[in-house]
């Protein structure tokens, strides 16, 4: 006896629960029938509304001509809560219709819910009439109103209906916590794309266009400073280029190193890495116009120098010319016209392999009407890496005094040229066995260029 009392408790408690399910109940408004302002389209105008409990899934609203059933107009139907509502204002246009005087059917939520047929049905239908003739007697801006919003948006076509628990858009209920949960789940996703960003800017960084940089000789104080070595280690932070500077006085010392291979071919083994100009403004030190080139100009310059031993003078200059232009118009993109006369120094950066890339420095000095080279030495290496870092800086003259613009503009291009040309159109240092001085100089050279201390080179740097 208990068991069965039980039993009959919990199928009475079933029973009340699904008494409390109220199935929906989808109703159609008489619809109403006007005309668009062009005369081309009739506008259907109805409401569908719930009068039963929550919908579970969306439907559908049919239009179909009766009786033959030749055009048939679907729109998607969301699914409506309680008490809620959907307008809707379709639009027909009168060339489509199979005749002048239609008759049409609406049908709104058919389907497993509320099966055709049904008592809970009978008010999902509804009936209307496109007669052509009334088009005559229709106002001639008349158009089917806006839907009945509390906040409605014509430029997206979004209605909003705040409702008890929650808001409605375009006739769709949204609850508080709906709206709650989205939103978290918005911020989490976009904090999960901000790690994620963070991430790839960690990983992808590069390094910067023109860091800091320091020679690859190392520097040993155990040398004397007035031996051989000492001497040319005191003279190698000198060399700023591979060029020799117009001489100033007589007897003048000047030091270049040269980037090379080891057969002696310029710039064989090395590789462009960045290149930069830089100026200080008018005043003096105080702000410094720097103009960083863009990396195709470096791989550029990479590709001619490993063409540049097959390549005649002439072949050389016409592949030459074109960087010089790019990076004349580069620098003085950056430059004031007030500063125009003051020089520009371009910086290249530069990196070998250590199995082939050589540095060699030369000491020379004014005799007579020429430079004479006195010393040649390679430099003793500090602990290297993959690549040999090393750099050249020239100096470039600025505007001239009467001379225009764009005669500066043509002459600083032509200048560019010639000084990339003296990077790979140099001679061979010596034949395959470089003269490389592996002793002291000879008693008389060594005698004129001891006394030169290079704190006293003025020109060097």
């Amino acid at each position: 006896m208990a068991r069965g009392g039980i039993l009959i408790l919990i199928l009475l408690g079933a029973l009340a629960a699904v008494a409390q399910v109220e199935p929906r109940d989808y109703t159609i408004s008489l619809p109403r029938v006007s005309f668009s302002a062009d005369g081309r389209s009739a506008i259907v105008s109805f409401v569908v509304s719930n009068q039963g409990g929550d919908a579970l899934e969306a439907s559908q609203v049919v239009i179909t001509e009766k009786p033959a059933g030749s055009m048939q107009i679907s729109e998607d139907l969301p699914r409506l809560m309680a008490g809620g509502e959907r307008d809707y204002a379709i639009e027909m246009r009168l060339a489509d219709l199979p005749g002048a005087d239609v008759f049409f059917e609406i049908e709104a939520g058919i389907d497993k819910y509320e099966l055709a047929g049904s008592p809970i049905a009978r008010n999902n239908k509804q009936i209307f009439r496109i007669n052509q003739a009334d088009l005559a007697n229709a106002p001639a801006a008349e158009r089917e109103a806006a839907p009945s919003y509390d906040l409605f948006l014509p430029i997206v076509n979004l209605g909003l209906d705040f409702l008890p628990g929650g808001f409605a858009v375009n006739g769709v209920f949204t609850s508080v916590g709906d709206l709650l949960r989205m939103a978290g789940l918005l911020l989490l996703a976009l904090f999960c794309l901000w790690l994620l960003s963070l991430a790839l800017r960690l990983i992808l960084r590069g390094a910067p266009k023109f860091d800091s940089w320091q020679p690859p000789y190392s520097v040993s104080a155990w040398h004397d400073p007035n031996s051989a070595l000492g001497r040319r280690q005191s003279w190698q932070f000198h060399a700023q280029s591979c060029l020799l500077d117009p001489p100033r006085a007589p007897d003048q010392v000047a030091v270049i190193k040269r980037l090379t291979n080891e057969k002696g071919v310029g710039l064989g083994g090395w590789k462009f890495k960045a290149m930069r100009t830089a100026q200080y403004d008018i005043y003096g030190r105080i702000n410094r116009t720097e103009a960083i080139m863009p990396h195709s100009i470096s791989r550029q310059l990479t590709r001619i120098a490993k063409r540049a031993p097959g390549l005649s003078e002439d072949q050389l200059t016409k592949a030459l010319k074109p960087v010089a232009r790019r990076i004349s118009r580069q620098a003085l993109s950056a430059v004031e016209k007030q500063n125009r006369m003051l020089p520009l120094a371009l910086d290249m950066r530069l990196e070998g392999d250590p199995s082939e890339a050589l540095v060699v420095f030369e000491l020379y000095q004014y005799r007579g009407d020429a430079w004479r080279m006195i010393d040649q030495w390679e430099p003793e290496m500090g602990m290297l890496g993959a690549r040999i870092p090393e750099q050249y800086s020239f100096s470039l003259n600025g505007q001239l005094p009467g001379e225009t613009y764009r005669e500066y503009k043509r002459r600083l291009r032509d200048d560019l040229t010639r000084l990339l040309m003296s990077l790979f159109n140099r001679d061979a240092l010596g034949d395959t066995e470089m003269d490389r001085p592996a002793h002291e100089p000879e008693p008389e050279a060594a005698g004129d260029w001891q006394q030169a201390a290079p704190h006293d080179e003025t020109d060097a740097d």
